[in-house]
């Protein structure tokens, strides 16, 4: 079995969670997810909370932010 198949879901929860973590500021952080983001192929981090898939990317992004991986 492939072990991506076994990763878990990344909830909407957890996803807000980390977001809130990475930007304190509610007006900021809703400003930021309404902004194009080159990286999310000039979408806003807000269309990416619709599917599982899409989560997951974000929450590839926002960790790779949040840990300083991004250039």
């Amino acid at each position: 079995m492939d072990q991506r198949e076994c990763k878990p879901e990344v909830t909407t929860e957890a996803l807000e969670a980390e977001i809130a973590d990475l930007i304190d500021d509610p007006v900021l952080r809703e400003e930021w997810l309404n902004t194009n983001i080159p990286v999310l192929e000039l979408n806003g981090p807000k269309s990416y909370f619709n599917t599982p898939t899409d989560r997951a990317r974000l929450m590839q992004v926002v960790l790779e932010m949040k840990f300083g991986e991004m250039a």
